[in-house]
């Protein structure tokens, strides 16, 4: 008997069939990872190459509205920036339908690929690169301000403002790793106040290895572009770099010095406030605690998608590593990276030290000046 997942899941074979009727589009197809959409890489006998997203039954039109309506934005507000183009198919449509074999409506959709590596297959991840995924970011922050859509306040578990779902899920955990969920989870109601009057708007949100195309330089690699905007919410702007961190800085011996160039780059283009910056530290991790948890769940609800696990084990191996950087240490080497003095107030430390007259005499009377 079929799996859920099994009975909604498209084929290569099927997907060259849909983008050949829908699109007039002859060519292969090859699978690419996805959480929600069925992504396929359809590559044309005339050496063109795009994009084919299936949605599962049931999808919510509004929200891919959301997804077209965004892409559009960001052309025209920065069309030197990289990112995927829609494609209408034989009637004009920008989003086309087909009926699978069980009867379900599916929401199908054309984009022009992009080129480039992914960052999962780049190696190494210089320091050079990490700050230009942080500069490219920071250009897609810049270019979505003042763009909204009604999808963007809706409900999304990877949402890390959202986070609070989490606590509900401490049962699946036992030991060293609830231990370690616990602090966390309380670090971030604890923050939860002064987090909430950050700035906000719409972000890309899912800047992990699979959604970053690298140019082909093997010398001095940078970020080409930032794909797939379905997890785009209206949320804080600091989480954007929250996410992008969380991600790129897996696998690292030293990950806070990992970070801080992306850090550095992402304030070149998007510039951070100082009272951002306070919370940086924990909206890493409680991304990171969204994918462990996520990962938990879904082992019980998709244990064929694969997709939905290949964070788990290097997120765990982060978060301890990430536990054992004491959050101040971790602001003040965020506030160094964006050219704040390291300590909040250090400022007005000087200014009262160079106020002060000091007689050493009086302090030391047996000590001749």
């Amino acid at each position: 008997m079929k799996t859920q997942y099994q009975q909604i899941v498209i084929s290569p074979e099927q997907a060259q069939d849909i983008v050949s009727r829908l699109y007039d589009i002859t060519g292969t197809a090859t699978a690419l990872p996805g959480e929600i959409d069925f992504n396929f890489r359809i590559n044309t006998w005339e050496g063109e190459a795009f994009l084919l997203k299936i949605a599962r039954p049931g999808e919510d039109e509004n929200y891919l509205d959301f997804q077209k309506e965004l892409l559009l934005h960001l052309q025209a507000e920065n069309p030197d920036l990289a990112a995927p183009r829609i494609i209408k198919d034989k009637e004009g449509n920008t989003l086309s339908i087909f009926v699978d074999e069980r009867g379900n409506k599916r929401f199908v959709r054309l984009l022009t690929w992009l080129p480039g590596r992914l960052w999962s297959s780049v190696n190494p991840h210089t320091e050079s690169l990490r700050e230009s995924l942080g500069i490219h970011l920071g250009k897609i922050t810049a270019a979505l301000q003042g763009f909204d859509h009604p999808m963007a306040h809706r409900s999304l578990q990877w949402d890390i403002s959202q986070a609070g779902w989490t606590s509900d899920h401490r049962s699946l955990f036992s030991g060293k790793q609830l231990k370690m969920i616990t602090y966390f989870q309380d670090l971030f109601q604890q923050e939860n106040g002064e987090f909430e009057q950050l700035r906000k708007g719409v972000i890309h949100n899912d800047a992990n290895d699979n959604n970053i195309l690298v140019s082909d330089d093997l010398i001095n690699p940078e970020v080409l572009a930032v794909i797939d905007f379905g997890d785009s919410v209206y949320t804080q702007l600091l989480n954007e770099l929250a996410v992008a961190c969380a991600y790129a800085i897996m696998h690292h011996p030293d990950p806070l010095d990992a970070a801080l160039p992306l850090v550095r780059g992402f304030h070149k283009s998007f510039p951070l406030q100082e009272k951002e910056l306070e919370h940086l530290y924990t909206a890493i991790a409680m991304r990171l605690l969204i994918s462990v948890i996520k990962s938990a769940i879904n082992k019980e609800e998709e244990p064929d998608n694969e997709y939905l696990q290949v964070s788990e084990a290097p997120a765990w191996e982060l978060l301890e590593k990430w536990r054992a950087v004491h959050p101040d240490f971790a602001l003040y080497n965020f506030r160094q990276a964006c050219g704040y003095p390291a300590h909040p107030n250090e400022q007005k430390f000087r200014s009262w030290a160079k106020d002060q007259q000091i007689d050493l005499a009086k302090l030391f009377p047996t000590v001749r000046t």
